[in-house]
Formats: C-alpha cells, structure tokens, sequence
C-alpha cells in the first residue's frame, strides 16, 4: 500500500534524525559513569553505605537526540531510616555538584548541571536517594520501583529502541509526552511498556487507532489493578499499580487521533514541533468580539513551589470557581489555567456573564405543610409570595449581576488550594477582554486556547 511505503520513508528518516549518534551516546556514558564515580567515592570517604546506579532513558539507550535526561539513583540500604536517608543522599549529591537546585518528588532530591569532560555540552542530572528494596512490593517510597522499571526495560528492550524514539518524539510533538501535572501524558516508561506490547511503533498506532475507554493492558498477565482510568497499563513490577493512571481523558483521546490521522494520511509534520507566533493583544481583542464572549482573568504572582504541587492547586481552584461562578447563575463555556513570565493566571469563557437584578428563589411544594409554613415565615412580611408549578416562590435581588464583581468579593471563598490562596491573598486581578495584560508567555497561551488539535 501508498500509505505503508510513505510511513516506512518518513520513520526511517526521522529516526537518522533523532537517534543519538556514537558520540553522543560516549559522551553521555562518560559524564554518568564519572557522576557515578563521584558518588561512590564520597560516600566511601564519608562512611556512607550508598552506591549510585544509572536508570532511565540514558541507561536504556531510549532518549531522543538532543533531549537528555540523566537520572542517577543513589541506592540506601533498606534498614537505613529515612531522616538518614534524606540527609545523607542530598549531601552526597550537593557534595558533587557545583551547580543545583532541591526539588522534591515523594521526598527531595537534587537537580544538578554537569559539564563534559570538554566543559563544552552542559548536561542536567536528577540525583534522587532512595531504598535498596529486595521486591517491588516492599517499597519504602515511591521512588523505590524505578530501579526495577530499569531492569525489566533494560532485559527486553533491545532491538526496540528507534521504536521508543519515534513514539516519544510522536507524542512530544502533540504535547502529550511527559506524566508531570501540567501535562498528565505519556511518561517514558510508559511509551516504553507500549513498545514492548505491541513489538513496533506501527503496530502500536494500528492499535491505539481502536482503543476504547478503559483500554487495559497487562504484559505479564498478573494485574490486579481496579481502577477505572481511560487507559490502564499494569506496571508489570507492580500488579497494582497502574502505569498510565496520570494519562488525561484529552492526551488519551489525543493518542488515538493522532494514530488514526497519521495512518490515513502520513506527514512529516507529526514529527515536528507546532510552533506558533504568539497572539497579540489586539488579535486577541478582536477575536472575542467576533465569538461574542466574555473572557475573565485572575492573575497573581506565581508561589514558589514545583509544577507538580502548584498544577492541582490551579485545577482545583478552576473546579471550584466554576462552581462558584455557576451557582450563581451564570453560564461558563470553557476554562484554563496557566502559569507564564512568573504569573499565574485562571481563565474563564463565559457565554452568560451579566444578569437582571431580579432573581426567582424557590421555595418547597405547597403540599409540604411543615416547611411552607416556615418559608412563609421567613419571606411574607418582605416579600409577595408566588405559586409556581406547585411550590412557592419569592422575588429577590441578586448580590452579584456580573462575573467580574463576584470574582473581586467572593473568590477567596472558593476551594484555592494552600499556596494559590496565598498568593491570591496577598493580591490578585480579575481583568476582562481588553483589560486582560499580555504578560510574557500569554500569546503562546491564548494560541493555542484558540488552536484546537
């Protein structure tokens, strides 16, 4: 078929493009094992018991071009507490470093900057301390599986890894790539479990073309996982655990239209970026008059926390916002959440953003004796009393006629999250369509918002 041969040119051609070269790959073997080496000659002058391992997509010879994540695992035995290991793993690792940053996952570890031997390619490394367990389902962290994720993809991945490459550079591309918050896609490891599935990229879009919701996966056949995600990929170290529970409803069905579009019709484009100019304020104006919408803004400085505490903070303040806002009556078409240039910022598109004074309440059936009487109490002597398809009504003034006057007075009484409502406590804008500033990064935002897939 026209559509295989073209599928196979294109693949084979991105792959000479993103596949690291021999030099590449020494390079980076050089500057791992030397970080390596660091480390387990500190610990041994300090009388540390500890020893560093190399896992992920550089020990598994699966990271794209130009894309170099390494990821250094300093192992503790598993009696050692875990004050101890805290302690004793940063201070190795900040020992080695010249440059780094503290960062925390299920407990610190240490993001640092290495050069090569050269001092011209700087690389960055995750140098996280966790327990030596003996079996996956003893962890002491969550941390504590990567190590067995490394050895069960490093026993069967040969011969597979332009595979993983195509897929990874397929689903970055589509920002789907990357199980972090912001984005809750495809992590590496997973796109390396659907590799090992379905044996090739090919086979995996053939298949992921006809994907349902609850698609359930189990290499090993041993799962006992029994949540109800849209896709489920038993983490085969980890009968109960499911590997692709941080995939969204959009990155999943995003997947499977992609995977279809490809097939029926391949390009190249799916395996370059989408860049985008950014949108311009004016563009921006112009725009909402043409949907006839009303667009509401709260931007507030940033906290200072990691994207993967910040992010369901932000989700669950756009969750209850919207609740707020449609609790009182009016009507929100769509919603988002960002953080740019150091702000943050939660957007709503309203279709019904200004209402009368006047609002109907309604009261019980005039059939509940009990409590008619008491709602006749409250309202009989302020109030006209109305029957309206067989209960009492009453008509009240509204406190809030628009979006923008509920936000200013009533935002901090909505479910914020700690560092959100920190933050917007200490001073936040709620801006409507022209209003909204073009802050670095909300171009880029508003692009996209607009985009579609």
């Amino acid at each position: 078929m026209k559509e295989e041969a073209e599928i196979k040119r294109i693949c084979d051609e991105v792959i000479e493009r993103i596949r690291p070269d021999d030099a590449e790959r020494a390079r980076v073997k050089a500057v791992t094992t030397r970080i390596i080496n660091m480390i387990n000659q500190k610990a041994l002058e300090l009388g540390i018991e500890a020893h560093a391992v190399s896992v992920g997509s550089t020990a598994r010879n699966t990271w794209v071009h130009g894309e170099t994540d390494i990821d250094i695992f300093i192992m503790f035995p598993e009696d050692v507490p875990e004050e101890d290991l805290k302690d004793n793993g940063l201070a190795l690792a900040k020992s080695i470093s010249d440059r780094y940053e503290e960062r925390y996952a299920s407990h610190p570890y240490i993001h640092a900057y290495f050069y090569d031997s050269e001092g011209r390619t700087e690389y960055e490394a995750d140098l996280v301390p966790c327990f030596a367990v003996k079996d996956a389902s003893a962890l002491k962290s969550a941390v504590d599986r990567t190590p067995f994720h490394n050895g069960y993809i490093m026993e069967r991945i040969h011969g597979l890894e332009d595979d993983v490459l195509l897929l990874k550079l397929f689903m970055m591309c589509l920002d789907i790539y990357g199980s972090e918050l912001r984005r809750k896609g495809f992590s590496g490891y997973l796109c390396e479990l659907l590799i090992l599935n379905y044996s090739s990229f090919v086979e995996l879009l053939l298949n992921a073309s006809r994907w349902r919701y609850g698609e359930r996966i189990d290499l090993e056949g041993k799962g006992k996982y029994k949540g109800e995600d849209p896709l489920i990929v038993i983490d085969p170290v980890d009968r109960n655990r499911n590997v692709a529970a941080a995939v969204s409803d959009y990155s999943f069905c995003r997947f499977i239209d992609a995977a279809r579009e490809f097939l029926a019709q391949p390009q190249m484009s799916f395996f370059l970026p989408r860049v985008a100019d950014p949108m311009s304020a004016e563009e921006f104006v112009k725009r909402v008059k043409r949907r006839g919408t009303e667009f509401v803004m709260v931007l507030f400085e940033a906290p200072e926390v990691v994207e993967d505490i910040l992010f369901p903070q932000l989700r669950k303040a756009e969750l209850s916002i919207t609740d707020m806002i449609e609790r009182d009556g009016f009507k929100v078409y769509g919603s988002d959440v960002a953080v740019e240039g150091g702000k943050a910022f939660l957007l709503f598109e309203l279709l019904l953003w200004s209402l009368p004074r006047l609002k109907k309440h309604t009261g019980p059936p005039v059939t509940s004796k009990y409590h008619s009487e008491q709602f006749k109490d409250i309202y009989a002597s302020t109030h006209p009393i109305f029957i309206d398809d067989g209960r009492y009504a009453v008509e009240v003034e509204r406190r809030y006629t628009d979006v923008v006057s509920l936000l200013k007075n009533e935002l901090m009484s909505c479910s914020l999250g700690k560092d959100v409502s920190e933050s917007i406590g200490r001073g936040c804008e709620v801006l409507r369509n022209e209003e909204i500033r073009f802050v670095a990064g909300i171009g880029y935002f508003f692009r996209c918002y607009f985009r579609g897939i």
